[in-house]
């Protein structure tokens, strides 16, 4: 399911992606949830496999976890030493890769992200060739996480992937080549359908209408794409009425009340001013009338997205 969850019709910028990491780059594949970045991220260390050193492949979403997994991926690929992971003695006699990691796990979970850090850099720098580090999301980082990813710059090639790019964390951008995932063109989505619907022998009674719908409420959203597919290929037929009444978040649009909530707000305080400033009471009780109802307006709109 790759070529629909992140691959179909992303040629072009899998070659940018191939070309960035050959380069020996470190790069930042961002875009929204669901527009495939980690299937590209996957895919494109596969075909470049031998062309690079040894690849640390890290899934988990936080920092800290990210860390943990690198030391145990290093340790599996004597990368680093049970000595310099200050592991207890019994350990010293063994090599790295067999270890067992539920024997280890507990204690270098409780090491701090310094110590982390301070066991993981010497043993990259020392690593004979630069290993590749992939990390399936870097959106969360903080500025101290940040100093950490810095000094593993120096000594490995990082690629990751992030929904979005965080100014906190700036000077991690500034190191990375961006390739940003845009969402996929409507050709491209009633292709990507088409060729589903052959695949899997779909029962559809309009295909047409059930194309179109795909498209619009995706939004070009590869996740968006297979979630709607893969629910849809549950069903014997699809008639015209379950068409309809296909849905998904990816194609839902909200209007953005800022500017109109900001501009109502200024000219409210205007009324206020002017009133007293002219002596106006007319325009000053308008003015005043208006920043009640204003503000009872302002809860509600904020209310009802959640706020």
């Amino acid at each position: 399911m790759n070529r629909i969850v992140g691959l179909f019709g992303r040629d072009d910028v899998m070659a940018d992606l191939v070309a960035e990491i050959r380069k020996g780059k470190h790069v930042i594949i961002t875009g929204p949830i669901g527009i495939g970045k980690s299937a590209l991220l996957w895919e494109a260390l596969e075909l470049v496999s031998d062309n690079i050193g040894q690849v640390i492949k890290l899934h988990d979403h936080q920092a800290k976890g990210q860390f943990v997994e690198l030391a145990r991926q290093m340790l599996a690929l004597s990368l680093i030493s049970v000595q310099e992971l200050d592991l207890p003695v019994q350990f010293y006699d063994m090599a790295p890769a067999a270890i067992e990691w539920k024997e280890i796990r507990n204690r270098v979970n409780r090491m701090s992200m310094r110590d982390l850090t301070q066991a993981v850099i010497p043993a990259l720098a020392n690593a004979e060739t630069k290993p590749v580090i992939a990390v399936d999301d870097l959106t969360s980082l903080t500025p101290t996480q940040m100093a950490f990813w810095l000094a593993i710059f120096e000594h490995a090639q990082v690629i990751g992937c992030a929904s979005e790019k965080k100014p906190r964390v700036k000077k991690l951008w500034w190191k990375m080549k961006e390739i940003r995932i845009k969402p996929l063109p409507p050709r491209v989505v009633k292709e990507m359908v088409k060729q589903y619907i052959t695949s899997k022998g779909i029962l559809i009674e309009s295909p047409d209408q059930y194309i179109s719908h795909v498209v619009k409420q995706s939004s070009g959203i590869p996740q968006a794409i297979f979630d709607m597919l893969e629910e849809s290929s549950k069903e014997k037929l699809i008639d015209k009425r379950k068409v309809r009444e296909m849905r998904h978040d990816a194609g839902i649009k909200y209007l953005d009340f800022t500017p109109i909530v900001m501009l109502l707000g200024a000219l409210i305080v205007s009324m206020r001013y002017i009133g007293m400033g002219t002596g106006d009471k007319t325009l000053y009780i308008m003015g005043g009338m208006g920043a009640a109802l204003f503000l009872t307006f302002k809860f509600f709109i904020f209310k009802g997205v959640g706020r």
